[in-house]
This record gives C-alpha cells, sequence and structure tokens, in this order.
C-alpha cells in the first residue's frame, strides 16, 4: 500500500500489522540538523511541501498532512494596523479585528516567547457581530483561491505519499480567532443566541467555501483544528459543548460525507478527557497528539478500543535529562529513551489496531537529527512500518 491507501486502511482498521507513521510538523534547528549529519540537499518543511527536491519528511520517509485551505475568517478583513511599539513590546491590530501584543524578541527554540496577549476585539457583543457580520458570511468565491487549485489541485490528487486534507478550524478554534479565547469560554454562557448565530454562520460559509476545493483536490480527510483544552482540561463544558457545539460537527460530518470526504481528524492539545467521548460521537473519526504531560492515551484506548488514535509518543523522550543539556545527551541514554517510549506506546498500540504513530506534538527544537533517525528506524525495524515514499524513487527508503 502507498500512504493514502494505508491510511485509509488503518481508519478501517484494514492495516493488518503495518503501522503508518505521521507527524504534524517539524519545528526544528535546521541548521544544527545539518551539523549533525542531516544532507544539505534535504530541504527545510515546517508543513508538507511537494517541493522539487527532498525535504525532511521524504527522508525521513515520514507522512504528513497535506492541506488544502479556504478562507474562513473576515472578508474584508479589518484593516491591520501598529498601535504602538516599545522596546522588545509591539500591539497591533490583526485581520479580524483583535488587538494583540506580542514580543518582538522572540528567539525560535528560547523560553523568551510567549503566545500573543488579547486585548481588545471588534466583535464582543451581539451588537458588534451583527455591524460586521458580513465580514464572516458570504463572499464565497473570494474565500477559494482559484489560481492556486488551477496550478496545485492536480499534483495533490495525484501524489501518494501524504493524505490530502481539508483544513477547518472548529467551532471553539472560530470562535477564539475572532471574539479571543477567554470571550470563547464565556460569551456561550452571557450571550448564547449570539455564540449560535456565529457557529451557524461559520458553517454555512464553509460548506460553500470549501466545496470547490473539496472537488478539485479530493481530500482524504478533513483536519478540525480546535485547540481548546490546557493542561487541566477543556475550556467547554461538556453541556455546553453538547448544546452548542456538538451540532456543528454532526453538520459538518454529514457535509464531508455528502462529498466524499470519509475522515474527521480532531487536534487539540491539552488533557482533553472531559470532551473525548462527545467529538467521537458528533462525527471525529480519530484524535490526536495526546500529549502525555496531560493525558494517558493508553488508557483511553483501552477503555474505547473503537476510538481510532495518533501521536501519544513523548516528545521528550529525546532529551532523557534536564533539557537545557540539550545537544550534550550521551547517544546510548537518547537511543534507549527512545526504544522504551516506543515499547511502552506502539507496541500496545500495534496489537490493539486503529493507530498511526506519531509524536505527541511536532517535533520539535531540543529533537536531535540522530534521534529522530533512531525513532524513524526503529518504528520500520521492530514495528511494522509501512510508508513507502513513492514521489522520489519507486522504491520505499528507509531513514539514512
Amino acid at each position: 500500500m502507498d500512504n493514502r491507501e494505508l491510511f485509509h486502511a488503518t481508519m478501517h482498521r484494514e492495516n493488518g500489522g503495518q503501522i503508518l507513521h505521521m507527524e504534524q510538523g517539524f519545528n526544528i534547528p535546521y541548521d544544527r540538523w545539518l551539523s549533525e549529519g542531516l544532507p544539505a540537499s534535504v530541504l527545510n518543511s515546517d508543513n508538507v511541501e511537494l517541493t522539487a527536491g527532498e525535504n525532511l519528511y521524504d527522508h525521513f520517509n515520514v507522512a504528513g498532512y497535506l492541506y488544502c485551505t479556504f478562507n474562513q475568517f473576515c472578508i474584508p478583513a479589518f484593516e491591520t494596523r501598529v498601535l504602538e511599539e516599545t522596546g522588545d513590546r509591539r500591539t497591533y491590530v490583526n485581520e479580524n479585528g483583535v488587538t494583540l501584543t506580542v514580543r518582538t524578541d522572540y528567539v525560535p527554540g528560547s523560553t523568551r516567547g510567549s503566545p500573543p496577549h488579547e486585548v481588545d476585539f471588534c466583535i464582543a457583543t451581539p451588537a458588534d457581530y451583527e455591524e460586521n457580520r458580513y465580514r464572516l458570511t458570504g463572499s464565497a468565491a473570494k474565500r477559494c483561491d482559484g489560481l492556486w487549485l488551477e496550478r496545485n489541485a492536480e499534483s495533490f490528487r495525484t501524489q501518494r505519499d501524504h493524505p490530502v486534507t481539508l483544513w477547518v478550524h472548529g467551532p471553539f478554534a472560530f470562535l477564539r480567532e475572532v471574539v479571543g479565547v477567554e470571550n470563547a469560554m464565556v460569551l456561550p454562557y452571557t450571550e448564547p443566541q449570539m455564540i449560535r448565530r456565529m457557529l451557524d454562520d461559520h458553517l454555512a460559509t464553509s460548506m460553500e467555501a470549501a466545496e470547490p476545493v473539496i472537488r478539485e483536490c479530493r481530500p482524504d480527510l478533513c483536519f478540525v483544528w480546535e485547540d481548546c483544552c490546557g493542561s487541566s482540561g477543556p475550556f467547554i463544558a461538556p453541556a455546553m459543548f453538547a448544546s452548542l457545539m456538538a451540532p456543528w460537527y454532526r453538520r459538518w460530518k454529514e457535509y464531508l460525507l455528502s462529498l466524499g470526504v470519509p475522515w474527521i481528524m480532531l487536534d487539540t492539545d491539552g488533557d482533553p478527557r472531559g470532551l473525548v467521548r462527545y467529538w467521537y460521537e458528533a462525527g471525529v473519526d480519530c484524535m490526536q497528539p495526546w500529549e502525555v504531560n496531560a493525558v494517558d492515551m493508553l488508557r483511553y484506548a483501552e477503555e474505547n478500543p473503537r476510538f481510532v488514535m495518533m501521536g501519544g509518543i513523548y516528545k521528550h523522550m529525546f532529551e532523557p535529562a534536564d533539557p537545557a543539556q540539550v545537544g550534550r545527551f550521551r547517544t546510548a541514554d537518547v537511543h534507549k529513551a527512545i526504544d522504551d517510549e516506543l515499547e511502552r506506546v506502539v507496541k500496545p498500540m500495534r496489537a490493539r489496531g486503529g493507530y498511526i504513530a506519531a509524536l505527541d506534538h511536532w517535533a520539535f527544537w531540543n529533537v536531535t537529527c540522530d534521534g529522530y533517525r533512531h525513532y524513524s528506524n526503529a518504528l520500520t525495524e521492530r514495528y511494522g512500518k509501512g510508508n513507502s515514499v513513492t514521489r522520489l524513487s519507486p522504491a520505499s527508503p528507509s531513514p539514512r
């Protein structure tokens, strides 16, 4: 099977002993990996791109999401403008009318960065929404980039290495982008009719805008980005989810099936325990990434054998000591930590079935090139990794 076939076989629980290895992305120190032996010909690639040369996904024989998208937000956009810049802080208004303050001295891989701080919102009350509703509804022709489809849809359809993936913001993720995280938590209680209207509009607008993308790209699945959980649990009470958001998922799933898209992949970080059952019952087919520091995926897998799952491999296995010592770990210690973690997670999940091997988040800054190579090779040599890179070679290369 090629990777797309293996993805569908896994979702159908018909993959036998073969495991599909996927990653959501590579947030890695590319220059350092080059110094550690990554060939200079391997192109850096945070997300999957159908590049002319070999990229990280090709090199390590890893599948990823090949995203096709449409605009779910403000058309026309709000005017983006910088309001103030002082020292290492910048305050600005983004295209969704949200005022944010960010640090300007962030260095990837450092501990100095932090998420943007939400300051103010152009849409925060029912009156605000009615005034700006025209920005978030209609304009279907402008939400789908016809030129992009003309240039890319055929290559998306015909490639076999990566599941073609329609990206959509789920109901909470949509709200947080427009009204902010705190308001997305509070407004369902204080202004439920406003939130129902916003989510109904989001659903209808998304259905109209996504249809040409689906027909041209023929996605294997829909990736619903729904970051709505922290380390201590979801930002949405189960009863509120069942009332306001489960209907969105059910209608979206019916729509996808009507256009031949069979699967929904739900992405949320943190501890999703309060909502897991609700998501699967509302139409979600697989969840990721099951962050080890927040939730025990293996327990959920045992209690819910029908749930398909992706992830749950501890990303910090690559640093079996103080993270401040990155680059100084003994290779033998790193390899043992990786081997122990794969034995803990992948061995029982492979036996159970319905599992896609992946880290519990992106491959991140403290991962070494050697460590990632050992991890990828171990999946092939000991756990039935069935990936095959077809784009560059008719053979199925293993990581070198």
